[in-house]
């Protein structure tokens, strides 16, 4: 299986390689930090082996600490086609000259527009699903997620650590509650 990550159409590439284990993640040290002390209710979403059960998945962005949500100042690009089996397609991120960014390549389609209050719904989401964040000019934050449904409704979050400043680490994190 594998698992790439492309940084900003710059051509590099980091594979990371994800065993295909049914047993839960290690939660990173790091977490209970980024959640505001919350750890037990958070699981990661890209090391995490994708479940059987399909939701609904509200994914936002928030900052770490607080959680607090983001309601602007980011775009959002998601590949719902994402085959984990097959190469990466040749994702393009970009940006123009007045700072917007770019998303093109394999089926990858941004969804900025489509959000309502900061939160993006994905019914029927995918065992496997690209996304890509971008806080400006080269502040990009991409991940394969692998579904897990807590409920019919499961919340997807982006905790970006200084939102600010662009994307300086984070973590894509399901919430065990469901939203």
């Amino acid at each position: 299986m594998r698992r790439l990550t492309e940084w900003g159409g710059a051509g590099a590439a980091l594979a990371v390689g994800l065993a295909g284990s049914t047993a839960s993640a290690q939660l990173p040290n790091h977490i209970p930090e980024e959640t505001g002390g919350h750890a037990s209710q958070y699981v990661d979403a890209v090391l995490t082996p994708a479940g059987d059960q399909t939701c609904t998945v509200l994914l936002s962005v928030a900052r770490a600490g607080t959680l607090q949500p983001l309601t602007n100042g980011f775009q959002l690009a998601i590949d719902t086609e994402d085959d984990v089996d097959q190469p990466a397609p040749d994702y393009k991120i970009g940006w123009t000259d007045d700072g917007r960014t770019t998303f093109a390549g394999g089926h990858l389609r941004e969804v900025t527009a489509s959000l309502k209050n900061g939160v993006f719904t994905l019914p029927n989401a995918p065992k496997y699903f690209r996304v890509e964040l971008s806080l400006g000019l080269g502040h990009l934050s991409e991940a394969v997620i692998q579904r897990q449904c807590f409920g019919p409704v499961t919340q997807l979050v982006h905790v970006v650590n200084n939102p600010d400043t662009g994307v300086r680490g984070g973590d894509w994190l399901w919430n065990k509650d469901g939203h």
